[in-house]
């Protein structure tokens, strides 16, 4: 599962930077920005769940506990952080961010993962 993860992350970036060097919005229409925000999702979730993985493990070494089940958590963690920079982009996409929405993103990412936390989602 690694392996593909890392695979379908390279795989979204080079697309994506395709995209945004070859093409533009109006030129793809819908179903292209579509496909833009799903690569985005795509490789953002492989640097989320690899980012989770280096966090839990070295949260692990700080606090001298075994690292139990850490891809295990990191994909829990992962798709729900993964949805932050997508959800920023929405939102500049649609004239600009402003204190507030960025607040609201960072609150909703915060549920998300409490919610993951208590196994919830």
């Amino acid at each position: 599962m690694d392996k593909l993860l890392l695979i379908a992350a390279i795989t979204a970036f080079f697309f994506m930077t395709a995209m945004m060097f070859f093409t533009s919005p109006s030129g793809v229409g819908a179903l292209g920005v579509l496909v833009f925000f799903t690569l985005v999702y795509i490789f953002c979730l492989g640097l989320a769940v690899f980012g989770c993985r280096l966090f839990f493990a070295l949260k692990a070494k700080i606090n001298r506990a075994s690292a139990g089940n850490i891809k295990k958590k990191s994909y829990y963690y992962g798709p729900v952080i993964a949805l932050a920079p997508l959800f920023l982009l929405v939102g500049q996409s649609f004239g600009g961010l402003l204190f507030y929405e960025v607040a609201a993103i960072v609150v909703l990412e915060v549920l998300l993962c409490f919610l993951v936390s208590r196994n919830v989602l």
